[in-house]
């Protein structure tokens, strides 16, 4: 009988060192992203949730499950403790925005397939759906054609007052829908015609401008000014708005291990096309 155990034992530390003894899901959580507040004041944080399991002792393969984020909000400098927003919710996070002036967050929800979300969260926690996008079978274009449609997208505008919903209706077109930010009722939409994808930003004086991927073709979206016009292609289109991880000021915060860094970036990284740069493209 002794000699059955030991054996047993034997082959069970073999098992486990030949890297195929089977190991338990593990909880993990870790900073994923961070941005600024638009007023540069604070920044809000993303933290994901999930559960890894390893496939064995000596394997690098892992494989993860159940998804989920919260955010949270708190200071640079100082002993104040971070502030929760939310509780844990489900999926994992995409892009955010933190328009503390306005009071609400813009967060992306990455669903199966594909699919997402936006939602906008007030800063009690308490949040609504904006849209959900469809999954990857009911995009726009067919899968291998050229891809004349945008990244579907909500976008605050620099003051937090409006949102741009930007989407394609369909293949070779890209409307923009401008919502008020406290209600959600939409005032107003204007589509054009595509003929290869585009990114979207908006300016200080308040109009959108999507830029096409080759950087050849641009045009302005004005609420309540239709059409949209033809304009001069921008080099400075990143970011989209004046919250991000670049503050207003030009300082770039990122994640050290557990910890916040911040660092000083070149004039052309920061919101809006700053004055004294040049910002058409050079050809």
């Amino acid at each position: 009988m002794k000699n059955c155990l030991l054996i047993t034992f034997i082959l069970l530390i073999i098992q486990g060192c030949s890297g195929n003894m089977p190991r338990n899901w593990t909880p993990v959580q870790q900073n994923d992203k961070v941005v600024w507040a638009n007023d540069g004041s604070e920044v809000a944080v993303v933290v994901l949730g999930f559960e890894e399991k390893r496939s064995g002792l000596l394997s690098k393969t892992r494989s993860q499950r159940h998804f989920k984020h919260r955010i949270q909000t708190q200071k640079i400098k100082g002993s104040e403790e971070p502030r929760l927003i939310t509780e844990w919710r489900d999926y994992k996070n995409g892009q955010i925005f933190y328009m503390k002036q306005a009071g609400y967050f813009i967060v992306e929800s990455l669903l199966e397939n594909g699919k997402r979300r936006f939602d906008k969260i007030v800063l009690n926690g308490n949040e609504i759906l904006i849209v959900e996008t469809p999954d990857n079978k009911h995009q726009p274009c067919k899968k291998g054609t050229l891809p004349k449609q945008v990244y579907q997208t909500v976008i605050p505008s620099p003051d937090g007052q409006q949102l741009a919903h930007i989407y394609s209706p369909e293949c070779g077109k890209v409307t923009v829908e401008f919502l008020h930010a406290n209600n959600l009722n939409l005032f107003d939409n204007q589509t054009i015609d595509i003929d290869e994808p585009m990114s979207a930003k908006w300016y200080s004086d308040g109009y959108v401008i999507l830029t096409s991927k080759s950087h050849k073709k641009a045009w302005k979206f004005t609420p309540l000014i239709p059409p949209p016009t033809s304009t001069t292609p921008q080099r400075c289109i990143s970011p989209m708005t004046t919250s991000s991880d670049v503050s207003l000021e030009g300082k770039k915060v990122f994640f050290e291990g557990k910890k916040l860094g911040v660092k000083k970036v070149d004039r052309q990284k920061q919101f809006g096309c700053p004055k004294g740069i040049s910002n058409r493209i050079k050809r």
